[in-house]
C-alpha cells in the first residue's frame, strides 16, 4: 500500500514509534501511515479531520490512541495551511493518517454486541500482523492527542525525542551536524554520525563541470507543525551561483517521528539530462561516522561504487541496479550500523524507472579514492574516514523524480523491514446491533 498518491508512485516507509515502556514494546519499525482514499468509509465526504479517533481493545474496555492527520497535496507533499480552520474541514483523499502500529491490540469479538466508546457513524477495523485497532468518526479526547513526542529546540537547531537527537547545520537544514541515538537502557545518548555534506556535480557536454556543495545551498525549515506522532517540517531550497540565489525545483520535507526521521524528496529536471550531461554527473551524500559505531556491511543492502563509472570519457557498461534490491516498481537500499549495540538503519527507496537509469545509491567507503578520481573534494571536510553514497543523474529524463530517505532506530532487530500492508475493513454494520 502506498502512502503517496498515484502520481508520485511511492511506497513511503514510515518508521519505528516508541511506547512508554522501552523494554515492553513490540519490534515494529514503522508507524502506520494511510491515505484518506485508502480508508473504506461508506461516505468519506461526511468525515471531518477533527472528528476521527483511533481505539484499541484493552481487556473488556476501549483505549484511545493518538491519531495524526496531515494534509497532503495531490502530489503527496505536506501542506502547511496558514488558516487553522483546515482541521475542521472534510477529510481529503490525499490526507495522511499516522498512528502507532505497536499499540494495536486484540481483535474485538464480532459475535458480541458492540459497545463503542463514542457516538460514531462508521467503524473501520485495521489489521496489522494480527493486531487490531478501530477508526471511529467521533472527536478524539483532548488528552490522547496532546502527546508531543518530538520537540524542536530552534535556538540549538536540534530536534529531540526520547530516542534520538538530530542537530542540523545553520544554513542548510538538509544536512546534519550530528545525530545521536539513545542507548538500549535509555540512560545516555550515543553519537552516531556527524558533519554530513552534499555535493552536486554537473559535467556539462562541450562546457565545463559545475560543482555545488552544502555551502552553495540554502535549505531552511520554514514551516512546522507539531502533532501527537511527531514534528513535520517544510523547506525552501535555494542554490547560490556567484551573487545569484536561484529557487530550485526541489521540494524537500522532513518528518520527525519519535524513533525515526523521514525525508521524501521530489526533484524536477527542466531538461533531459542525457542530452546535456556526461558520465560522472550526480549527487554525493557523505558523513563522518563516530568512534563507537560499527557498520554491518553484510546486513546492509547496497553495492559498492565502481569508480570507473565516474570517468566522463568511459565507454564501459553504465551502472544498473542489482535485481536483489528491486521489485517491479521500486528498489530499496539500506545501510545498517550499531552504536554500542544499538542498531540504526539508513534506508533509501527509489522508483524502479529512475534506478534503471542509474539513479540509486552506490556505496563509497574510500572517499579519498573518489576525490582523486574526480579531482574534486566531496565536500567541506577532509575525506579520510568518511562514508559516502553516489546517485548518478546523467541519464535522467526531463520531469519529476522522487525518492525517500529515512533513518530509524530499531530497539533490537536491525533486520526489520517496514511494511504498509495494513488490512482495512468497514464493519459499520455492527453499529446497528443492539447494545448489551
Amino acid at each position: 500500500m502506498s502512502i503517496r498518491t498515484k502520481s508520485r508512485r511511492l511506497l513511503a516507509s514510515g518508521l519505528l514509534i516508541a511506547v512508554t515502556d522501552l523494554f515492553a514494546r513490540s519490534l515494529y519499525a514503522c508507524p502506520g501511515l494511510l491515505l484518506g482514499q485508502h480508508v473504506p468509509f461508506y461516505d468519506r465526504h461526511l468525515v471531518k479531520r477533527d472528528s476521527l479517533s483511533l481505539y484499541v481493545r484493552d481487556g473488556e474496555s476501549w483505549r484511545a490512541e493518538p491519531l495524526q492527520v496531515d494534509p497532503l497535496d495531490n502530489e503527496g507533499s505536506l501542506l502547511f495551511p496558514k488558516d487553522s480552520k483546515w482541521v475542521k474541514e472534510g477529510l481529503n483523499p490525499s490526507d495522511r493518517l499516522s498512528f502507532h502500529l505497536d499499540r494495536f491490540g486484540p481483535r474485538y469479538d464480532l459475535n458480541k454486541p458492540l459497545n463503542p466508546p463514542c457516538k460514531t457513524n462508521e467503524l473501520i477495523e485495521l489489521n496489522y500482523k494480527g493486531k487490531y485497532a478501530y477508526l471511529m468518526t467521533c472527536a478524539p479526547t483532548a488528552a490522547v492527542n496532546a502527546e508531543r513526542p518530538v520537540t524542536h529546540q530552534d535556538k540549538d537547531r536540534t530536534v529531540l525525542s526520547s530516542d534520538y537527537s538530530y542537530r542540523y547545520s545553520k544554513s542548510n537544514h538538509l544536512v546534519f551536524e550530528n545525530i545521536q541515538v539513545a542507548s538500549q537502557n535509555g540512560k545516555e545518548m550515543i553519537p552516531v554520525a556527524k558533519d554530513s555534506d552534499l555535493l552536486i556535480v554537473g559535467d556539462v557536454k562541450k562546457f565545463f563541470t559545475l560543482y555545488f556543495d552544502s555551502s552553495d545551498i540554502d535549505a531552511q525549515i520554514v514551516h512546522q507543525r507539531q502533532g501527537p506522532l511527531g514534528l513535520m517540517g517544510g523547506m525552501e531550497f535555494f542554490l547560490r551561483i556567484l551573487a545569484f540565489k536561484i529557487d530550485m525545483q526541489l521540494l524537500p520535507e522532513v518528518n520527525f517521528f519519535e524513533d525515526s526521521l523521514f525525508m521524501p524528496m521530489s526533484m524536477t529536471l527542466p531538461v533531459n539530462a542525457a542530452k546535456y550531461l556526461r558520465r560522472g554527473s550526480g549527487i554525493y551524500y557523505s558523513w563522518a561516522p563516530e568512534k563507537d559505531v560499527e557498520w554491518d556491511w553484510d546486513k546492509s543492502e547496497l553495492d559498492d561504487l565502481d569508480v570507473e563509472l565516474l570517468n566522463p570519457n568511459g565507454t564501459g557498461p553504465l551502472s544498473k541496479p542489482s535485481m536483489k534490491h528491486c521489485d517491479l516498481r521500486h528498489c530499496q537500499y539500506s545501510i545498517v550500523g550499531k552504536a554500542k549495540g544499538r542498531p540504526f538503519v539508513m534506508n533509501f527507496k527509489i522508483a524502479r524507472k529512475a534506478a534503471d537509469l542509474g539513479f540509486f545509491p552506490q556505496l563509497i567507503r574510500d572517499v579519498p579514492l573518489v576525490e582523486k578520481k574526480i579531482d574534486h573534494k566531496l565536500g567541506r571536510f577532509p575525506g579520510e574516514g568518511r562514508i559516502a553514497i553516489y546517485f548518478e543523474t546523467a541519464r535522467l529524463p526531463e520531469g519529476t523524480h522522487t525518492w525517500d530517505f529515512w533513518i530509524y532506530f530499531p530497539d533490537k532487530n536491525a533486520d526489520e523491514q517496514c511494511s504498509f500492508k495494513i488490512k482495512r475493513e468497514n464493519i459499520s454494520f455492527l453499529l446497528s446491533r443492539p447494545r448489551p
